[in-house]
């Protein structure tokens, strides 16, 4: 594979290659294919003709903007008509309202100072009911890995048991079984042990 490779490459650089060389990268059909691309690419390479780029009137196809600017003289209007409601806002309001909205600000800034002492309240009751959750789940965690010991240690002594019980009840009958060979062998005259 890497010799089609390598032959390919030479092939695309110009390099003049032998009729089995490139019989080898025709019969080939992934090489085969590429080559067919290449050869497209290079005729529309050579077929590629360069076109000046017309002249053409930029006056005439773009409008001519006006040297006033429409929002400079809009915005000059607007500075003007916020001054004069100010203007007239302070000269027709009387004179005794402003106390009251004075009281007015200051009941707001009250209202706002109190609201303010309730948010960092609740904040530092947030905090403290994330911490002691921290530590709850700490605990809950502790404890279930405990508990998964105990239980772990349980079930690891009940199998020695079992088998302990298990290896008592093996040696019993071993020795069941030895006692009866005995008792067999005791029983058998000598003559018949000698035969065996």
């Amino acid at each position: 594979m890497a010799n089609l490779e390598t032959l390919f490459e030479q092939w695309l650089e110009g390099d003049v290659l032998s009729d089995a060389q490139l019989q080898q990268l025709e019969n080939d059909p992934e090489y085969r294919a590429l080559m067919s691309q290449a050869q497209a690419w290079q005729q529309h390479s050579s077929d590629y003709k360069t076109v000046p780029v017309p002249q053409w009137d930029r006056q005439s196809t773009m409008p001519q903007v006006a040297s006033e600017s429409v929002f400079g003289v809009a915005g000059i209007w607007a500075v003007a008509a916020s001054v004069m409601i100010c203007a007239l806002v302070f000269l027709v309001m009387p004179q005794q309202q402003a106390p009251e909205l004075l009281d007015q600000v200051a009941k707001q800034t009250q209202l706002l100072e109190s609201q303010q002492k309730q948010i960092d309240q609740l904040q530092k009751i947030i905090t403290a009911q994330n911490e002691l959750q921290q530590q709850q789940m700490y605990q809950l965690a502790k404890e279930a890995i405990a508990t998964g010991r105990v239980e772990r240690q349980e079930d690891i002594n009940s199998l020695i048991t079992y088998i302990k019980t298990q290896r008592a009840q093996d040696q019993a009958y071993l020795r069941m079984q030895l006692n009866d060979l005995a008792e067999q062998v005791q029983e058998q005259p000598m003559a018949a042990i000698a035969k065996n």
